[in-house]
């Protein structure tokens, strides 16, 4: 089985408005926030400490947003393939992702204007309460010389 990203570029004549992107998901172990928590220096308890995360207020730590947000970077440019080019991405936090529990990344193709695809992106969780909404601004390669 090959494992070469080349054979699944996405090229903009392959793709309607409507289209869904395939789904991925994530899993935040606790010891993959704490290494977050040192490796950005983020020294907030919230990440890697649960009696201090439940004493704020939370049910137990809390994925980190950077991280989040990371992921989503991620989704995006994996699907775009190596041919593709992210313009532009966005997102906003609206609420808390818990570690060990799985996440789903998903998105939509909204608008293509030429080479230039924007989407909808989002996290949710597998029963569909998004964490995180977004937008993204992809310029694929054609098919076609233009």
């Amino acid at each position: 089985m090959s494992t070469d990203r080349r054979s699944s570029q996405v090229h903009v004549e392959d793709l309607a408005v409507g289209d869904e992107l395939p789904v991925v998901v994530r899993n935040a172990s606790r010891v993959q926030l704490f290494l977050y928590s040192a490796a950005t220096w983020n020294p907030h308890r919230i990440h890697y400490d649960t009696d201090y995360a439940r004493f704020e207020g939370h049910p137990d730590i809390i994925v980190h947003g950077p991280l989040q947000g990371a992921w989503l970077s991620q989704y995006v440019t994996d699907w775009a393939g190596p041919a593709g080019r992210v313009k532009g991405l966005r997102w906003q936090n609206r609420a808390s992702a818990l570690p060990e529990r799985d996440y789903e990344f998903r998105g939509i193709v909204r608008g293509i204007e030429g080479t230039t695809v924007t989407l909808d992106v989002w996290e949710q969780t597998p029963d569909g309460q998004v964490l995180m909404p977004g937008e993204a601004e992809v310029v694929l390669p054609s098919r076609v010389d233009r």
